[in-house]
């Protein structure tokens, strides 16, 4: 784990790799948390059916003691198609 040295945001970012589960209504999908912050945090996923703008239910759950459990709704706010499936920056709306 490590920050972003070069990131201009208000909010520090943590580097990581964690798997988390999107779900839009009735469409759950896995995905990999690539970094976080206390507003938001860039995603990677495979499936097509996610696009800018949804509200999405997103959890992450690990093992590891540095990182609690995370549950939060928030708006994917864009979407970009990569090499292999997807990238999208996330805003979170709540956190519970």
């Amino acid at each position: 784990m490590f920050f972003a040295p070069d990131d201009k945001r208000s909010f520090q970012r943590m580097e990581l790799e964690l798997p988390i589960e999107i779900t839009k209504g009735t469409v759950a999908v896995k995905g990999i948390c690539k970094d976080l912050s206390s507003t938001g945090m860039l995603i990677t996923f495979s499936d097509t059916r996610l696009h800018a703008g949804d509200e999405v239910h997103i959890k992450l759950d690990t093992s590891d003691e540095r990182f609690p459990p995370l549950d939060a709704d928030a708006t994917l706010l864009r979407v970009d198609e990569q090499e292999i499936g997807f990238s999208a920056a996330v805003n979170f709306i709540t956190l519970k």
